[in-house]
């Protein structure tokens, strides 16, 4: 998926220039996780976590994918990478810099991959 809006190509960038931003999406890609988790995971302060994927469901590069409730009535957000790979582009003949979002597994393409190994 190829973003075209300049400013949202700017917030992006300015997203992925932070090491936190980016661990926090490396770390996510593979199965979702919530806030607590990553925090600790990645020694990153809860805080920080919550304002980092904040920014990033923003830009959509990250997304809540489930609530969970817990016992006692307290529920959380299970978060994954909407991405798995992005490239930048740059054409200076344009002075234009373009970014390509690939696509991170999705949740039909995990079912579909699973039946496949299931054999059906």
């Amino acid at each position: 998926m190829r973003i075209k809006e300049a400013a949202k190509n700017e917030a992006i960038i300015r997203a992925l220039a932070e090491p936190d931003c980016r661990r926090i999406i490396s770390l996510t890609v593979s199965h979702p996780l919530p806030v607590a988790e990553v925090s600790a995971e990645l020694g990153i302060p809860v805080r920080s976590v919550y304002r980092y994927m904040g920014d990033l469901c923003d830009l959509g590069l990250m997304t809540g994918e489930r609530g969970v409730i817990v016992e006692g009535g307290g529920k959380y957000q299970l978060y994954r990478s909407m991405v798995r790979a992005v490239n930048l582009t740059y054409a200076s003949e344009k002075n234009l810099l373009e970014i390509d979002l690939l696509p991170n597994e999705g949740i039909l393409d995990r079912f579909l991959r699973f039946w496949t190994y299931m054999g059906a």
